[in-house]
């Protein structure tokens, strides 16, 4: 994926986790920051089948801004091992104020974080 210009940057901690019973998939609680979305909550979505080393993803998540308002947004995009307990993240996430960027992630398991870069997409 081609990426745009850096319009900011996100730092997430996971707060909870859920395995699928079918399907394999397995959804993550994430809470932290995004720039010009303030605060923000969501859930990642990864899906594969146990021992695969890369598959899909998705992002629902609400930003909740300093002016009081509150922008919601959805993406969709893929997953890949990085290395031990290590997985890259890249989605495009369109969110209800109608703006759309591309995220490039780093989950990490050690620290239990998901961070990374986020980018023009229009």
């Amino acid at each position: 994926m081609a990426l745009g210009k850096e319009i900011g940057q996100f730092s997430l901690k996971s707060t909870s986790t859920h395995y699928a019973e079918a399907g394999g998939s397995v959804e993550i609680t994430y809470d932290g920051t995004a720039t010009g979305y303030g605060t923000v909550l969501g859930t990642m979505t990864l899906r594969g089948e146990p021992g695969a080393k890369a598959g899909p993803c998705s992002w629902r998540g609400q930003g909740f801004l300093e002016n009081g308002e509150v922008v919601s947004g959805a993406g969709q995009g893929t997953w890949e091992e990085l290395g031990k307990h290590q997985w890259r993240t890249r989605l495009i996430v369109a969110t209800s104020d109608g703006r759309t960027h591309a995220s490039d992630g780093k989950l990490d398991l050690a620290s239990r974080s998901l961070s990374g870069k986020m980018f023009d997409w229009s």
